[in-house]
């Protein structure tokens, strides 16, 4: 079926996409569920779920979440203004702020989201300079 100047192929492509992007957001988490503190690494768990892990004590060192895209990959956040790159942890009671936004690397799953008092704000995927490159 597909047309002498490929434009069949190329509309069933573009309708893939929004399919696979709609299930994207369909299945990524749109808040952290609790915050924990921990002393060290050690006491953060393999599976965090819903879960942001806040490690240290009263200077905290590290946020540690699961990619809330359920990729399944873990993010480790650094807080230590000693290293590169640094985020913000604001806390609001329960919950927490991060700033600035944190970003996935296209490579892995390309996630790119702020944490705002424990809701998850999605910044839209931006289309590929290069088309059938996304």
């Amino acid at each position: 079926h597909q047309t002498v100047d490929g434009h069949y192929v190329a509309d069933r492509m573009n309708l893939f996409r929004k399919i696979g992007s709609l299930w994207r957001g369909l299945r990524r988490r749109k808040r952290i569920d609790r915050v924990v503190q921990v002393e060290s690494m050690s006491a953060v768990p393999k599976k965090l779920g819903g879960d942001l892990y806040i490690v240290g004590g009263s200077k905290p060192k590290w946020a540690v979440l699961d990619c809330p895209c359920r990729c399944g990959d873990r993010i480790d956040v650094n807080l230590m203004a000693s290293r590169y790159p640094v985020w913000e942890l604001t806390r609001h009671g329960h919950e927490v702020t991060l700033h600035p936004s944190l970003w996935q690397p296209k490579e892995k799953c390309g996630s790119h989201f702020w944490l705002q008092r424990n809701r998850i704000h999605w910044v839209p995927s931006q289309p590929s300079p290069f088309p059938g490159r996304n």
